[in-house]
Formats: structure tokens, sequence, C-alpha cells
């Protein structure tokens, strides 16, 4: 060959591969960025957001009064029949109880026997499932329903009975129970924890109105504390050592108190509320009374829930979408507060999202449980699925940020069968989990506060 040709020769070979090499350069240009990079879902049982707005303008939840400053807040729609293990379900499959098959705390199974709900017994996916089976690490805490954990394959899960029994078959992988398990708090440990964080160790005796059938939660009160700082623990252990793209973590300390703290609060403004109510003029300037003198008896555990919060707000950074909500809220209603009685409408939860796009110091409308799933799949990149009965969150986004991520949608998610846990896993899980159903009166029965003996009216 001579040399014109050799230089003819490797000019064209070098044109072709910087042709190559740009064309493969222009579309890793122009592949398809996703929204964020991380998901951190904060679930707290119960939080309601009128007593949220009372604290926060009393000074006393000052990260959740940033986050109000800096991302979107508003009410979260939340349904009836109102029981935690329903709502959160729809929460991570963005469906109905209908169709995601968790329609109760329990059911009676083959046997006739009475057991809870367990991972099995759902027949919709999970966000995290969903990601995980498209290659994205997702890493779930504390979620009700979650035991025993599915196996999978990308992230983590440590379901809702590692909280309160010791068994490897809580968590996925189950290697990592042997790291986790001694980060629960022991007795001493949670009895100096209360006191630091000034939470009250509530007694029977002290209570100025009197208690029914919520007796057993206030003595075991101490349990539920410990349970949410340890979920706290194993959260940060988590979050230190298995990164994950989407961290989702539930903590119920909120709710569990809000189902006695009634019975701790003034008499007199108690009994007059009482009254009103029963005479049909219970005002929303009475309400708000009533709602005040109940955030304060409430405060430490929404003190700790802004604190957790805080320690997130930290850990983001500028592609973090963090979302902060609770399954619903708690109204007065027959002498008490209450979130559950058939014939109450569902008191809304609370909802606040902050990161890209997201539109500060908005008021997020109309959004429900059913909107979570949806958004953290298209913060992730994925499609939403017609299927799910919500939505992506598209009001609290900037027009901008939602032109450079426009949302694409699937059918569903559900064609490919989803993976669950072996059979066989231990029964003594079962009664664990009955027995911390029944203290909270969650069932066995509906919380129904006890009549006062009336106080003289002062005149």
């Amino acid at each position: 060959m001579s040399k014109t040709l050799r230089v003819i020769t490797m000019a064209v070979v070098l044109v072709g591969a910087g042709a190559a090499a740009g064309g493969f350069l222009y579309k890793r240009s122009q592949a398809p960025r996703r929204p964020v990079d991380r998901v951190i879902l904060l679930g707290f049982d119960g939080a309601d957001p009128d007593i949220v707005d009372i604290l926060v303008a009393q000074g006393k939840l000052p990260s959740l009064a940033r986050l109000m400053q800096t991302g979107g807040y508003g009410r979260l729609r939340s349904f009836s029949p109102t029981k935690s293990a329903i709502l959160w379900t729809s929460v991570a499959t963005g469906k109905t109880m209908v169709k995601h098959g968790i329609v109760d705390w329990t059911y009676i199974n083959r046997m006739g026997i009475e057991v809870p709900y367990q991972d099995s017994a759902r027949r919709a996916k999970t966000y995290w499932e969903i990601l995980s089976e498209r290659g994205i690490r997702a890493g779930t805490l504390n979620w009700w329903m979650s035991y025993p954990p599915p196996p999978i394959t990308h992230g983590f899960i440590v379901s809702n009975a590692f909280r309160h029994t010791s068994a490897r078959q809580t968590v996925h992988p189950p290697q990592l129970y042997d790291s986790l398990a001694p980060l629960r708090l022991t007795d001493a440990e949670v009895q100096g924890e209360m006191k630091r964080l000034g939470i009250a160790d509530w007694k029977a005796e002290n209570a100025t109105i009197p208690i029914g059938s919520v007796r057993n939660a206030v003595e075991a009160y101490w349990l539920y504390v410990s349970q949410d700082l340890s979920t706290d623990r194993v959260s940060d252990a988590m979050w230190d050592k298995h990164a994950a793209d989407v961290f989702s973590t539930y903590f119920r300390l909120v709710d569990v108190t809000s189902h006695f703290a009634v019975h701790f609060t003034d008499p007199k403004l108690y009994e007059e509320t009482v009254a009103l109510e029963a005479q049909g003029g219970l005002t929303p300037e009475a309400r708000s009374r009533m709602d005040t003198e109940f955030a304060r008896v409430v405060t430490p555990v929404y003190t700790l829930m802004d604190t957790i919060v805080g320690k997130y707000m930290g850990r983001m950074d500028s592609r973090t979408l963090l979302i902060v909500c609770s399954d619903h809220g708690f109204d007065f209603f027959r002498r008490g507060y209450a979130h559950a009685h058939r014939t109450m409408s569902p008191p809304d939860g609370v909802l606040f999202l902050a990161g890209p796009g997201v539109k500060k110091g908005s008021r997020i409308e109309k959004a429900t449980l059913f909107d979570i799933a949806p958004t953290i799949l298209h913060a992730m990149g994925q499609p939403l699925a017609s299927d799910m009965d919500g939505t992506m969150l598209s009001a609290a986004f900037e027009e901008g940020h939602l032109r450079r991520h426009p949302a694409r949608t699937i059918a569903s998610y559900e064609s490919k069968e989803r993976q669950m846990a072996a059979a066989g896993v231990p029964t003594d899980v079962d009664k664990e989990v009955m027995e911390d159903l029944k203290t909270l009166g969650y069932i066995g029965g509906e919380e129904k506060p006890e009549k006062a003996t009336p106080s003289p009216s002062p005149r």
C-alpha cells in the first residue's frame, strides 16, 4: 500500500472512530437523567396537621417550620377504614385496599384462627419491590405488613416484626440481623432516653380524665418509646453502612401517644368541650382551644418527630427529595381524640415535600395517600402505572422541572409475579403482633373515654 493510500485510510478510520465516539457521547448527553438521585420518605403515624400548625406557631418544631419555608406543605387526604395497616399499605402501593388486599389488622385463616395480616396477603407490589425489580436499591424499615420481608434483589427490608421479636427472618437479607439486633435499646437505656427527651413516664393513676380501654397502652408506653428509638438507631446504621436510592422509615410514637393523651389534658377544659359537643355547639374556636391543650400534652413526641426530620434534612444534598407524611390525623370526636370511628370523617394526615423542583413555600392541595408511591417512582425516573389509584404530585413541582422530567405511563407493574418470603415463619411472631394490637385497642374494641364526673362549674 502506497504512503498516500495509507494516510487516506488512516484518516477515514479516525474520522469514523471520531464519529462513533461523537455519536456515543451525544447519546449519553441526551440520555434522560432521573429527576433526583435519592428519595427519603419518613412516615409518622398519626401526625395531625392542626397539631403541627399549633406547635410550629409556638416555635416548637423548627425543622418542620423550615420545611414549610423551603418546600411544600399540606394536608394528606386519608380514607376509611382509617386503620394504619391498610393506609400505610396504600402509601406503599398507590392502591386502594380492594386492590392491595390488606383490609384490616387481622383475618381468620384456613384453620379458623385469628391471625395478623402478613406480607404474603398483599396482592399489589410496593414501590420498593418495583424499584428493586428495575435495579434500583431501596431500603425500607419498620413498615406495617412488611413481615416476613420479601426477598428483594436490590436493597434491604427491616420488617415491622423486628421491633418486638428476636428472629433473623424479620430482616432481609437475614445476615443483617446480627449487626442490627444489638441496636435495640435496653430497658435501662429507654428510661434514660425518655428523661433526656422530656417524654413523660405516663402512669394511669396520674390521669386527669378517667382511663378506659387504653390503660394497657399507658402502662406499656415505655415499650413503644423503645421501639421507635430502636427504629431510629437501626435507621441511622443502615443509612451509614448500606446506601439506598430510596430510603424509607416509619415511626408510630405520635399515634400511640395520641390514643391516650386526652386523658392527661386539663379536666375543666375537657368537660367544657364534651358538654359543647353533646349540645351540638362545638365551634371551631372551642375545638381549637381543645386542640391547643392536646398539643401541649403531645409536644414531646412531636418534638422527637421534628428532631428526626431535622437529622434527615441535614443528610440531604441538592439531588435529594425528602417526603414526610402521616397516614391520618386525630379529631376530637365523641368525648376523645380518635381517627377510626366508623361514623367520623377520616382526619387528614400531613405532607411535606422538599428537594429538586419543589415549589418553595407552596401549599399542597388535594394530595392523597395514593399519590406517594407514584411520586417516588417518577422521582426515580420510572413510569407511573395506570392501575394505581394515585398519581405523582405534579402541583407541588415547578413547571420547568416537570418539562425537564415529563411523566411516562405504563399499564401496570403487576404483570410479573411478586416474590414472597418462604413459608414456615415462626408462629411466636404472630403472637407478639397480636398482643401488640390488643394493647393498643386495634383489635378487641374501640377506645371509648369513660365519662368523667363533672366538677361544679364556676359562677
